[in-house]
């Protein structure tokens, strides 16, 4: 028998004995969700219900296969839960049933993420009508959000996709096209399976069927449903009503996928009847750290309050360093870790986090230089990109005509030339003794090969127009973000303003070599120093890797040590999302994520000037909200900035040594700006 009153405390206790009916179960941050949602399925098996009546869903098959091993351990039986899983696990399961009721046949085939971006090219063709088109991958995100969030494409093309409003009609044709082949074909894509469960939830007797058959649904981070999700639950629920929800409205920050926060929030208007569980105990960080993370939630509108109380003794207060520009912040980030590391923190236990991709690459440049071992997640690491290996191509053909494999890369990334062309191409550049006369080699070309080859000159002819030995290699990066790749990187991705800002900030670290020369070494060694090992993951090879990740990537996770940098105006919270609806609320939930990944120690930085953002850079907004007393602000400026006091009269040189306090919103200028 499970003694439950003994493992658990009050609040998770009154959740576990008390969970029937509709039940809210509000998580907080570190409260121990997981081990409540187990061992409320453990006890409705003490109490005689049948594995088969339970309905338990994840967000991910990880956590699925962890509940059910725990509540195997708890129960000292292999007892398996038929009905555990992902969304689409279960509407696989389902579907496999009763398919031939929506017109399919039992044996359907799901398209993974590349079957069906082929099957989106394939119905582009047929309604291309403009050069500028976006990519299949970026056609398959519209229509996928459209379908996830219940909106018609061309909603989701004004809300979500604006820069391709004026094709809103042909997308929408892709679109049915796309679902016309998919159906003749026997196939569903990932999305079709939640479609397809909620059609199949309407026919009567089938609804009927499973809302019977589940007594009792629990769902796990429920703030992360989108609207299509939260249907097919309430139709599971109709008849028993026993929905026990886990989740934290302060978490919810997967908007970009069609999650929609309203679920959480509006679930007591659903189900008046509801019952409310606030988990409020966190097992992870001390109180400093919490209280600063109830500071900043607090600011937001649309909420349910909570207040997350630590067990464990106090630490110290969360840190806050302006420093002077990225590069600073850069050096002063990797100092603390070699502090930490000295002091006898393990590698693996320290995180550095950030709000985007691109705010990561001069922290990776200085760790490359010091001999810092690091895993990346969220991604690719910075020279691994592959909007970064192209510029780099480009700029090693105007450094080195010769160099075959920056002519392979970008050659092949051009419609209409393929790798026999491409050697074709790069035998006669070979014999070429000026790299102007690149334009005579388009006349012995096929027309379709010369297209290809004469859109790679738009882009390259812009390169060489810049280019002047002396000049700053940053501004040779920047014509090509200014050049026809600009529209490649639109029409081919999805986050293509993220990829412009990574280019940006490797503009900024060419800006600090003498030449393009230097500055391709520079790369060359660093890429060199970050290209990835095999790892294998049950050695002790990540042990010795601190971590470096989005914040969206570290959710659900914790470290010893944090480091959230860039804390900085137009950056964090991010200008794009702020721009959306209620997206400077879903913007301070990441910040509190981030914060609340954090054990023991918890440092935020800003760089008070980039030359991305202009002179001024300075802390977010976010800073400026905080409560003083909960953060201890090491304001230490360089001389190399300048301070103006709210008269704008003295300007004082601070220097390096000396302390200076500075509150979040003061202004700070360099001497550039005056």
């Amino acid at each position: 028998m499970i003694n439950f009153e003994q493992d658990l405390n009050k609040e998770q206790l009154a959740v576990v004995q008390s969970g029937d009916g509709p039940c809210l179960v509000l998580a907080g941050a570190g409260s121990g969700k997981t081990r409540t949602i187990t061992y409320r399925v453990a006890y409705l098996l003490e109490k005689g219900v049948p594995p088969e009546q339970i309905l338990l869903v994840t967000f991910t098959n990880r956590a699925a296969h962890e509940m059910i091993e725990r509540v195997q351990t708890l129960t000292n039986t292999d007892l398996p839960l038929p009905w555990s899983g992902t969304f689409h696990h279960i509407a696989n399961k389902m579907l496999r049933q009763y398919a031939t009721y929506l017109g399919y046949k039992n044996n359907f085939t799901v398209l993974d993420a590349d079957d069906s971006q082929a099957l989106i090219k394939i119905c582009i063709k047929e309604f291309k009508t403009t050069d500028r088109f976006p990519s299949a991958k970026v056609v398959g995100s519209i229509i996928s959000f459209a379908r996830n969030s219940q909106t018609n494409i061309e909603e989701t093309i004004e809300e979500k996709f604006s820069a391709w409003w004026h094709l809103s009609k042909t997308i929408g044709d892709v679109s049915s096209r796309y679902e016309q082949k998919k159906k003749e074909s026997n196939v569903m894509d990932f999305d079709d399976l939640l479609i397809n469960l909620a059609l199949l939830l309407n026919i009567p007797g089938i609804q009927e069927k499973f809302s019977g058959q589940f007594k009792y649904i629990l769902v796990d981070e429920y703030q992360d449903t989108n609207k299509l999700q939260a249907n097919i639950i309430d139709k599971l629920a109709k008849i028993h009503r026993n929905i026990l929800v886990v989740g934290d409205d302060a978490q919810s920050i997967y908007s970009f996928r069609a999650a929609d926060v309203k679920n959480i929030l509006n679930f007591e208007e659903k189900y008046p009847e509801a019952k409310t569980f606030r988990l409020e105990t966190n097992y992870r960080s001390h109180q400093q750290i919490l209280s600063l993370a109830n500071d900043v939630i607090s600011n937001n509108r649309y909420q349910y309050p909570k207040q997350l109380k630590a067990i464990k003794e106090k630490g110290v207060k969360p840190n806050l360093y302006p420093k002077n520009d990225q590069s600073d912040e850069a050096e002063f980030v990797v100092k603390k870790i070699n502090e930490l590391l000295e002091q006898g923190t393990a590698p693996h236990h320290i995180a550095v986090l950030f709000r985007a991709a691109s705010h990561s690459q001069l922290l990776e440049m200085e760790l490359a230089k010091v001999g810092i071992l690091y895993d990346y997640r969220g991604g690719l690491r910075f020279f691994d990109r592959a909007h970064i290996k192209d510029v780099l191509s480009y700029l090693r053909i105007l450094n080195n005509l010769s160099d075959t494999a920056a002519w392979l890369r970008v050659l092949l990334r051009e419609e209409g030339i393929g790798p026999a062309a491409a050697n074709k191409i790069i035998e006669a550049v070979q014999k070429l003794e000026k790299i102007e006369n690149l334009k005579n080699i388009a006349q012995g070309l096929s027309n379709k090969i010369q297209t290809g080859f004469n859109n790679f000159l738009e882009i390259f002819e812009t390169l060489l127009a810049a280019y002047i030995p002396e000049n700053n290699p940053g501004d040779l990066i920047e014509s090509i973000i200014n050049s026809r790749y600009n529209d490649y990187l639109t029409t081919e991705y999805l986050d293509s303003e993220e990829r412009k800002k990574d280019l940006e900030q490797m503009a900024i670290f060419a800006n600090k070599h003498k030449n393009l020369s230097d500055f391709l070494a520079e790369a060359s060694l660093q890429e060199s120093f970050v290209k990835p090992t095999a790892i294998n993951k049950n050695s002790t090879d990540l042990q010795k890797r601190l971590v470096l990740s989005t914040i969206h990537q570290a959710k659900g996770l914790e470290w010893e040590a944090v480091f959230i940098i860039n804390i900085a105006n137009d950056a964090f919270p991010n200008s794009r999302a702020v721009s959306e609806p209620n997206g400077l609320e879903e913007e301070r939930r990441l910040l509190y994520v981030a914060i609340t990944r954090a054990k023991k120690h918890l440092t935020l930085t800003y760089p008070m000037s980039t030359q991305r953002w202009g002179a001024v850079a300075g802390p977010s907004i976010f800073l400026s909200e905080i409560n003083q007393e909960l953060i201890e602000d090491h304001s230490i400026l360089s001389y190399k900035s300048t301070v103006f006091n709210n008269n704008d009269d003295d300007i004082q040189y601070i220097p390096e040594d000396q302390p200076f306090k500075i509150k979040p919103g003061s202004f700070l200028r360099d001497l550039d700006d005056l």
